[in-house]
């Protein structure tokens, strides 16, 4: 028996230690990094893995996907890219026309908003009954924050007060309606089911590099199915996956011993259905600045009695009058208990003010960002965001360039569904932006999904760099993305195979 498990040599070993230092080979005994270096690589190993000059990283982290979701679109249907009612509509008789059970539920995920649709508006409730006879179906919007049912689905919606006027069409929009529909349209599927999509999701996350994945479900499966199911495997997972719950129960997920609480909890909307509350009227609908769904003292109470039990905090905040909002509430909860040493998040953070980034920074908030959506939103098409913000807002909005330079903790994440669940992805939006205005190093985009995340976890001594003790999460890629011109996405960058604590989860190599 040699003195490593194994030893990888002839490689390029970019460490993201604090210096960024390089090295050629790297051993690994039990679930840890042993040694590095830059000459001979020792012999004394069980396996010596010659990798001929390929490069090495440290595990990839996606810190904002919803995996339950992503898991039942990948299983289903996914709308991105279509452009006309007819097309969907086409697709889902298609579909539908080839499942065995009549009664089966559909659910469609990435439907785009009406003004993305040529038509400029979505399917009506009769048009899905035409083609989708009586499976229930749901088709999500790409937001997330609304959708379309069919007549068949209504029943199993359990529509409450004030969610009548779904019935009319189908449609809504309004995120106490979204969350509760959604809710219970994915509540019809079991615990096994849930289980077997945990699964499935982290067989594609290796496939990708990503070795954590933290997954923010939860709220849109009712009672939290699948954050019960994910509680009973998470150690069975061939990568880890940190549960951010979307509830308000801190009891019960502290009961769990889960350390993180809130996800995408939504103190406002979302901009594409004008929900997203600012702090001016939209261009696009000056009748409204969105809404804020929680009060003050709702937030207040929460965020005191999660972070007295030692938990982290986050919460979905898009608009400046939901991050003004959240942030002033971590302020006041600082100055009372001290909750700095939790590092709370907001995601999304979209649309800060110069003195919410300086709060941010003072206080240590993570911000949660999401670069390709910001891509997605601001191409060559033009600027998205200027049909919800004022011209001179609109460039800032998802910029998360402007909040490294501000000295924030910055995480990169997927928002999957709504851009893939691929950090390759994320990384390239963040180097390749169409916008130019919205392009970082790529040593700052490497950080913000390999270090960043680890610090967010409170586990920078643990992962997040490849150094001697430090967990051996590590992915080999066939290329040095610091020598690549142009993409580096997994159209130009092929994954060769991804380690979790020392051991092989993905291969592309055919055995």
């Amino acid at each position: 028996m040699g003195r490593f498990d194994f030893v990888i040599k002839n490689a390029n070993i970019i460490t993201m230690d604090g210096d960024l230092s390089r090295k050629r080979w790297l051993a690994v005994e039990g679930d840890k990094v042993a040694a590095l270096g830059d000459g001979e690589s020792p012999g004394e190993a069980a396996e010596i893995i010659d990798v001929g000059g390929k490069t090495v990283l440290p595990g990839l982290t996606d810190s904002h996907a919803h995996a339950t979701m992503t898991g039942i679109g990948m299983r289903g249907l996914d709308f991105t890219g279509y452009t006309t009612v007819a097309d969907v509509l086409d697709k889902l008789r298609e579909y539908c026309g080839k499942l065995d059970d009549d009664r089966q539920p559909v659910f469609a995920l990435n439907l785009p908003a009406a003004e993305m649709l040529k038509d400029n508006r979505v399917p009506t409730r009769a048009e899905l009954d035409e083609v989708t006879g009586e499976h229930p179906t749901m088709l999500v919007l790409w937001t997330v924050h609304g959708g379309v049912l069919n007549s068949a689905a209504i029943p199993l919606a359990k529509l409450g007060p004030g969610m009548e006027y779904v019935e009319k069409d189908g449609y809504f929009n309004d995120d106490k309606t979204s969350f509760h529909v959604i809710g219970n349209l994915f509540g019809v599927m079991s615990s096994e089911e849930y289980k077997q999509i945990y699964l499935e999701i982290a067989e594609v996350c290796a496939s990708r590099g990503i070795t954590t994945l933290h997954a923010l479900d939860g709220m849109m499966v009712k009672d939290d199915k699948d954050t019960e199911a994910l509680k009973d495997i998470l150690d069975d997972l061939p990568i880890e996956l940190v549960p951010y719950t979307q509830t308000f129960d801190y009891e019960k997920i502290y009961g769990y011993g889960f350390k993180q609480i809130g996800g995408c909890l939504s103190i406002d909307g979302s901009p594409g259905q004008f929900t997203a509350a600012y702090s001016v009227p939209y261009p696009a609908l000056p009748g409204t600045r969105g809404f804020l769904t929680y009060t003050d003292a709702e937030l207040y109470g929460f965020v005191t009695e999660a972070s007295k039990r030692g938990m982290q905090c986050a919460f979905h905040a898009i608009g400046d009058r939901a991050v003004d909002q959240i942030i002033y509430i971590y302020q006041q909860v600082d100055r009372e208990i001290g909750i700095r040493h939790l590092r709370h998040r907001i995601e999304h953070f979209s649309l800060p003010t110069e003195r919410h980034m300086e709060m941010a920074a003072e206080m240590d908030i993570i911000a949660s960002s999401q670069p390709a959506i910001g891509n997605m939103l601001d191409n060559k098409g033009g600027c998205v965001f200027a049909n919800w913000s004022p011209p001179e807002a609109a460039p800032n909005h998802e910029k998360t360039r402007r909040l490294i330079e501000a000295g924030i903790t910055v995480l990169g994440g997927s928002d999957s569904p709504v851009t893939p669940m691929d950090s390759l992805f994320g990384l390239d939006a963040c180097i390749n932006a169409y916008n130019p205005d919205r392009r970082m190093s790529l040593d700052d985009a490497l950080r913000i999904y390999i270090v960043n995340p680890a610090y967010a976890e409170h586990k920078e001594d643990v992962k997040g760099s490849l150094e001697s003790g430090k967990q051996a999460d590590l992915v080999i890629i066939d290329k040095d993305p610091y020598q690549e011109t142009g993409l580096i996405d997994r159209s130009a960058i092929t994954v060769e195979a991804t380690y979790k604590k020392g051991k092989c989860v993905y291969t592309n190599v055919k055995q």
